[in-house]
């Protein structure tokens, strides 16, 4: 069984993946805490395992896999992976063997978690999308076919401009990211939803026509991340739902290599 983690800004998923197949079968998460240590991870990650149905034995596990966009927290992974399951981890950046080609004019720049999402989609829907991946940032991957990377378009995160504008603005409380009860709205709470959640249906709707009129062509649209469940049924461009596009990616891009 291969352990593969997707360490993001606010939390951190783990999944556990049986060695031939790309969607694991078992899925957990814990925050991200930028000044953890091997230890704590272990204990964390381990606990984790044992209460999956049945418990999964951490003898069990013969590689570590891991994608992260918080730099500070790799070589407590790597730690880790070697301390409690005794391997060695595998962590994913563009200098790994990838489906695609990357068209950054310097590819260190692209994240780890746009790497796995790229090499997903690439596996799973081919060229000629475009995926979506709304969470801490908001980003637009452009794929196209012969698998090239063309590029993207990085956005600020709901949560972070939530979280922002309530620090900011002493009247104006943290609100959900949901649907308010009408878009012109009567009290300042519903204000605020209706705001942020018609603000980011027009952003990801109107960055995705801009694409689209940019490259003469329509797009196969892929929503991923944690409030793109949110989004998925209200966007004026049709779409597809995959919230495990990087917990594959993982997988995939582990198996190309190792």
């Amino acid at each position: 069984m291969i352990l593969g983690l997707d360490i993001g800004n606010t939390s951190t998923t783990a999944g556990i993946y049986n060695d031939s197949d790309i969607i694991p079968f078992a899925i957990y998460r814990h925050p991200t805490v930028k000044n953890t240590d091997h230890r704590s991870l272990a204990i964390q990650i381990i606990e984790g395992m044992k209460q999956q149905d049945g418990g999964i034995d951490r003898m069990s596990i013969s590689g570590v896999a891991f994608s992260s966009v918080v730099p500070e927290v790799n070589r407590a992974y790597h730690e880790m992976a070697k301390s409690a399951f005794g391997v060695p981890a595998f962590e994913i950046n563009c200098r790994r063997r990838l489906n695609f080609t990357i068209r950054y004019n310097d590819p260190e720049q692209l994240g780890a978690d746009r790497i796995v999402n790229a090499a997903a989609a690439f596996a799973e829907y081919g060229g000629g999308t475009v995926v979506v991946d709304v969470g801490t940032a908001v980003t637009f991957c452009v794929l196209l076919e012969g698998g090239f990377f063309d590029g993207g378009i990085i956005a600020p995160g709901v949560k972070t401009a939530v979280e922002s504008l309530s620090r900011r603005a002493s009247l104006l409380p943290e609100v959900p990211f949901e649907m308010p009860d009408r878009l012109v709205a009567r009290d300042t709470v519903n204000a605020l939803k209706s705001g942020f959640f018609y603000g980011w249906l027009s952003l990801a709707d109107g960055i995705i026509a801009r694409i689209e009129k940019e490259y003469g062509m329509k797009f196969r649209i892929i929503l991923t991340g944690g409030y793109a469940g949110t989004v998925a049924g209200h966007l004026s461009h049709e779409n597809l739902l995959d919230p495990l596009l990087a917990m594959k990616g993982i997988k995939i891009v582990y198996d190309m290599n190792v």
